[in-house]
């Protein structure tokens, strides 16, 4: 299958990251939780939970710091905005190591590379000594596989298969009837982990 970035429209650039994962799934980019945060926190100020969350037998402190993370996380995310997919620029994009090395390439993903091998226990070889495992594309692929369950291999492996077009029009379909990242997002603390080495 002969595939490339030139065969991907512009709009569609932002809805698959160099590395696989399906941004278009991504609450990042839907924004779902960030409504869904301030949702919540307009219906328990609304219903004033902190008086009547004791009855319920919440803790008043708990219910005022959970508000705290709400309000923190719903101003991260206005300020922030919704994330245009990593190949276009958002994400950790400009310090990712794959996406890098994919624009360096003229690719939009892993799978056009000739080295990437999605059934490897390590699908990047290329190893680069800098300060931040971000910046290392094998390892910074290692970590995005254990991230997403391989999810990101499969959707490689699915590119190579039936080329961009297809599988953006199946990827399209898919979100379209509910499935999103975090369902396949394993409860590993990789990027926390990968920090304190």
């Amino acid at each position: 299958m002969s595939f490339k970035l030139d065969d991907v429209q512009e709009t569609d650039r932002g809805l698959l990251a160099p590395c696989g994962i399906l941004c278009l799934g991504c609450d990042s980019y839907i924004g779902e939780g960030l409504d869904a945060a301030e949702e919540l926190k307009k219906i328990w100020e609304g219903s004033n939970i902190i008086d009547v969350g004791p009855m319920l037998g919440l803790n008043a402190k708990g219910i005022t710091e959970t508000f705290k993370s709400l309000n923190a996380f719903i101003k991260a995310g206005k300020k922030q905005g919704k994330c245009p997919g990593c190949y276009v620029g958002g994400g950790p994009s400009k310090i990712c190591g794959i996406a890098n090395c994919v624009k360096s390439k003229g690719y939009w993903t892993c799978a056009e590379c000739g080295d990437y091998d999605p059934d490897s226990e390590k699908p990047c070889p290329l190893e680069k000594e800098v300060p931040m495992p971000l910046g290392n594309p094998s390892q910074m692929m290692k970590m995005i596989c254990t991230r997403y369950s391989k999810d990101t291999n499969n959707n490689l492996k699915k590119c190579r298969e039936i080329g961009y077009a297809a599988f953006i029009k199946e990827a399209k379909k898919k979100v379209a009837k509910g499935w999103r990242t975090w369902q396949v997002i394993s409860d590993e603390m990789v990027f926390t982990n990968s920090m304190k080495k």
